[in-house]
């Protein structure tokens, strides 16, 4: 069976032996809920301890998801594979238990009651850690002098078994024949591939077998390091802080990062032998540094910390007063890495530090680092506690990332760094063979299409949309399974997870949850960080299974206040930054305050019809088709830019994907001109972006009075420009950094974003971004402040001009398969040359000033009647204008038709006179004309001056594609001016139609013979009187006759 390495979670041996430590409990009772035989156990115990509750004892029993002792889901769940019998309060179980003897297993509805076999029974435990081992503490008890003892087996990866005697004269002391203070306890059992321990209760002596109570405690399995790193986090002032010199006393070599600035040069990193390992470390957002004056553990004794306890390593830190963070770069995506984290700071006030580990899976651990006697003999910071962490298997590009932050107290600390390289643990998944093109969708009533007609959701929506794109050509063939259950929150989805989305053998998964479901509005702090764990762990279970997640973001509810906006907020913030794909639902439907946009709502809880649509225009159309592709989640990328200017001679242009509504458009720039920045082509007209004489971006709006600029932003210093459209709500704001510009009421469906363009100021762009979403103001300064947000995001390019990461300056590293385009800058006066015939656009000179005049082809003359002017109206469409006359080219009477002609005529506006401008390659272009779609061509493949102009349906002939040539610049070769029709006019081709060979009459010498399909593509190339054509296929030719003075092309038809 096919097996996957596991993004597992998994602990390295060390110096600091931390193997005991029990990291999770589980405590279950086994028993009815009868009242008369017995009870489940309430949560919490008196020791505070949250208990699980087996009830049934029925091999079809539903199974039973485990809870840990702190109440946290764990995925973990028991099934019954071999029924038992139940009993208890009135057949022998114990009533009173005793905590002195039985400690935390002293719960009277624990004991009281038991599951019992007269033979053997059994149940398994699926959905543990297959990097963790397993201790079990089994208690059973039945007040009967029949001498009774229950045999335990336990298999897993190995298998364990123990014995224990639950009935018996006086078993218990004065005169109880049952158990009453024997707990048995297990070795350490891994379980299996999958997951899996397998208990059998049998009985081995008397009547029965017994199970009452069980606990499980999870623990570390010691593995073996690869690789190991040292790194010294701190100053090197020598007044507070010191680097780590090498090798230390213990032989190690260190690495030091001195530096907490996000500009900071990125630190190499070598192994403890000093051996580089193509590694490095980037500050990705600012700390601050301490150390020796200010609270550092200046003599670490080696007894408590082992190989950490080196004065110079110990004696300083880097510090956070909210949240910073590094990125550990170039990691072999084939092992995985444990990281021993350790931080102190000399003070009475408790000082809490979160560690957050992101690679492919997640890992959260807490370290205190100071208060009162915290190290004991009244020093008050940590001089013992190493936090080691699971195994981080690095994300797609090679990078695991250390967010650290202050959880409780004013700081966060972060003084040294372990990291081990070691092998991953292979775990088997229970579906190994993957439908590729199938996505699940999993979450509550949205996702199921609660408010929509027919229940036809966003969900519902996307589908059709990507079975669309399909059918187009567009996309790749997806199915999705909607397995949305409404009132669903990550408890109810972790708890059908294994029943609902395994069995569909999916590669992807949607998951689409709220934290309104989860209980926002009534539990606080308590529910963020349920919901945040929960997701973490809904994630890891997936990529464990090789199934790749997807998350929606938290969106509006109607009875939402400000608190409840916060958390939302925060927690989007979060999956913002998290290594997985993501749909910013808010920014599609806020009204600004977390409650559902005006119009948008089906009741409270549901968006309507209206909303939904919104929902999935926020979701990217090709993500994924980029999925699919292998296409890894975008990193930042620092340290490099673009210049542009109109000399450059390109816009860049971004397309959204299918309907676009709500939208953040981002940018930085640098620069000391003014000038039009950005055009967005919407369906009202053109939007800008301008910065105004006085160095202030402006917004211009089609559809509403725009927002004047507030800030200075031509003073050649980097700044970031910010237009967020929240298209439901009705509002656009503009940001300039972190500063609100203004906002305005309007609606704008926007089709195309222009960056430069010909009144553009000279200026350096980078991080060029575009989200199919609106953005909240602390979305803003998240991303002023170096974030990069991914929710929703279509488009980022670093626009890497320095070619930093890619020899591609415009490469897009969002996860879709769209891209930024460059197009050439059209905007002003070009010759036409006809790239067939080398002839030049010609307006008749003759009926120069009147409408209806003829558009032909003629020889070039360098006149103004063959000068055409570009006026860009947005989405690639222009008018154009002949510059004496003018005039605007025109198709005669609107007429879609094949052959009509093409004239000029007093510009209207109207779609006639308007026309697409299509890149081909080397400056030549298709002029296609937007009421009909079809092609501005020469007739007949003519090469002779007079040849017409006229429309024709697009086969990519060539007589239909024209180079656009500046005033001024070198002309190419042209047929003589001279040459005229009549020089060639009895010229003929013959027979036609045609069968065999096509002779050429009216010409006494050999002749150039070329012969073109309909559509222009060249099939027989020749020369002389004559030419075969018995291989050609039925159907109508062009032939071109070519010689000194002869230049004719002719049509004929192939038998």
């Amino acid at each position: 069976m096919k097996k996957l390495f596991f993004y597992l979670l998994m602990l390295c041996l060390g110096t600091i032996n931390t193997y005991a430590q029990t990291l999770r409990t589980f405590y279950i009772d086994f028993g009815p809920n009868d009242v008369t035989n017995g009870n489940i156990t309430i949560s919490p115990d008196v020791n505070g301890n949250y208990w699980n509750n087996v009830t049934n004892t029925s091999t079809t029993a539903p199974s039973v998801y485990l809870l840990t002792s702190r109440n946290a889901s764990s995925g973990a769940f028991i099934n019954i594979t071999s029924g038992f019998s139940s009993n208890g309060i009135n057949n022998g179980g114990l009533l009173a238990p005793n905590a002195a003897l039985l400690k935390d297993f002293a719960i009277n509805t624990a004991t009281q009651d038991y599951f019992h076999t007269d033979n053997t029974a059994a149940f398994i435990i699926k959905g543990l850690d297959v990097s963790k081992g397993y201790v079990f503490y089994f208690f059973a008890t039945r007040n009967d002098p029949e001498v009774r003892k229950s045999n335990y087996t336990l298999t897993g990866k190995t298998t364990y078994t123990a014995t224990l005697q639950t009935s018996g004269p006086n078993l218990g002391g004065t005169g109880y024949n049952g158990n009453n203070s024997t707990i048995v306890a297990t070795g350490t059992i891994a379980p299996d591939a999958k997951g899996q321990i397998a208990i059998t209760v049998k009985r081995e002596l008397g009547s029965f077998g017994y199970i009452g109570a069980l606990k499980m405690e999870e623990v570390r399995l010691p593995v073996t390091a690869l690789k190991t790193v040292y790194v010294d986090f701190g100053p090197n002032d020598v007044t507070n802080g010191n680097i780590t010199t090498s090798p230390d006393i213990n032989g190690n070599y260190w690495n030091n990062v001195t530096n907490t600035n996000t500009t900071a040069a990125q630190v190499n990193l070598a192994d403890k032998a000093s051996v580089p390992i193509g590694a490095y470390i980037k500050i990705t957002s600012g700390f601050s540094s301490n150390g020796i004056q200010n609270g550092g553990l200046l003599s670490p004794d080696a007894g408590l910390l082992g190989d950490f306890a080196i004065p110079t390593a110990t004696q300083d830190y880097f510090h956070t007063t909210a949240s910073s963070s590094l990125s550990i770069r170039g990691l072999d995506k084939t092992k995985g890495y444990v990281f021993n984290l350790f931080g102190s700071r000399n003070d009475p006030e408790k000082r809490v530090t979160t560690y957050s580990l992101t690679g492919a899976t997640f890992y959260n651990g807490n370290l205190q680092t100071s208060g009162t006697d915290l190290g004991g003999a009244g020093y008050n910071g940590n001089t013992k506690t190493v936090l080691t962490t699971d195994i981080i298997m690095p994300d797609d590009n090679g990078h695991i990332n250390l967010t650290v932050t202050r959880a409780e107290g004013s700081f966060g600390y972060l003084g040294l760094m372990k990291m081990n390289q070691v092998d991953p643990v292979v775990f088997e998944p229970g579906c190994p063979a993957k439908d590729i093109t199938r996505v699940a969708i999993m979450g509550s009533s949205v996702p199921s299409g609660t408010g929509a007609t027919n229940n036809q959701g966003y969900a519902q929506l996307y589908a059709q949309l990507l079975t669309a794109r399909a059918n187009s050509g567009v996309g790749q063939p997806w199915n999705v399974s909607n397995i949305s259950v409404p009132g669903n929150n990550t408890i109810n989805v972790i708890n059908r997870w294994d029943k609902d989305l395994i069995p569909l053998c999916s590669k992807y998964v949607i998951y689409a949850l709220s934290l309104g479901n989860e209980g926002i509005t009534t539990g606080g702090q308590a529910t963020f960080d349920q919901f945040r764990d929960n997701l973490k762990l809904l994630i890891n279970k997936a990529r464990q299974q090789g199934i790749e997640p997807i998350i929606t973001n938290c969106y509006s509810r109607e009875d939402y206040t400000a608190t409840e906006y916060n958390y939302i907020k925060r927690m989007n913030l979060l999956i913002h930054s998290w290594n997985v794909a993501s749909v910013n639902l808010l920014g599609a439907l806020d009204n600004g305050a977390g409650r559902w946009a005006t119009g948008y709502k089906s009741d409270d809880l549901h968006p309507n019809d209206a909303g939904h649509l919104e929902f999935e225009y926020a979701i990217v159309p090709s993500l994924f088709d980029a999925l699919k592709a292998g296409k890894s989640q975008p990193y930042m990328i620092d340290g490099t830019s673009l210049g542009l200017s109109p000399a450059s001679g390109y816009k860049l242009q971004i397309k959204p994907e299918e309907i676009l509504h709500s939208f953040t458009l981002s940018y930085n720039i640098q620069t000391s001109s003014t000038g039009q920045v950005v055009e967005m082509s919407t369906v009202a007209g053109q939007n800008k972006l301008v910065i105004n004489a006085s160095g202030k971006m402006d917004y211009s709006s089609a559809s509403s009075a725009g927002i004047p600029g507030l800030t200075v932003l031509n003073d050649n210093q980097w700044h970031k420009v910010t237009l967020t459209h929240y298209y439901a709500m009705g509002k656009t704001l503009l940001y300039v950094d972190k500063v609100l510009q203004g906002s305005i009421a309007e609606k704008i469906v926007t089709t195309s974003f222009d960056l430069n363009g010909s009144n553009a100021p000279a200026a350096n762009y980078s991080t060029l971004l575009f989200h199919r979403s609106g953005m909240a103001a602390e979305e803003i300064n998240a991303m002023v402040d170096g974030n990069l947000l991914k929710s929703s995001l279509e488009i980022y390019s670093p626009l890497d001009g320095a070619n930093v990461f890619s020899a591609d300056p415009i490469v897009n590293l969002a996860q879709s398969t769209n891209k930024v385009r460059k197009v050439n800058l059209i905007s002003g006066t070009y010759y036409l040359q006809n790239r067939f015939s080398n002839l030049y656009m010609d307006v008749d000179d003759n009926q120069i000033t009147q409408d209806g005049c003829n558009i032909q082809q003629w020889a070039f003359m360098g006149t103004t009647n063959q000068q055409f002017t570009f006026t860009h109206l947005g989405n690639d469409v222009y008018k154009i204008i002949c510059v004496k006359s003018g005039k605007s080219v025109d198709v005669s009477e609107v007429s879609t038709a094949d052959g009509a002609n093409v004239q000029q005529w007093g510009y209207v506006g109207g779609a006639n006179q308007q026309f697409f401008m299509v890149p081909v390659d080397n400056d030549y272009y298709k002029i296609v004309a937007k009421h009909s779609g079809k092609l501005v061509e020469v007739s007949n493949f003519s090469t002779s001056n007079g040849g017409n102009v006229q429309q024709w349906t697009d086969a990519n002939q060539i007589s239909g594609q024209w180079k656009l040539v500046r005033p001024g610049a070198t002309m190419l070769a042209t047929t003589d001016s001279s040459m005229r029709k009549d020089n060639i006019k009895d010229i003929s081709v013959y027979p036609n139609p045609a069968v065999t060979t096509l002779y050429i009459g009216g010409i006494t010498h050999p002749i150039g013979i070329k012969i073109y399909s309909s559509s222009g593509q060249l099939l027989v190339s020749s020369f002389g009187t004559s030419v075969a054509v018995d291989r050609l296929k039925a159907g109508v030719y062009f032939v071109h006759l070519k010689s000194k003075g002869t230049d004719k092309v002719l049509k004929f038809i192939k038998q």
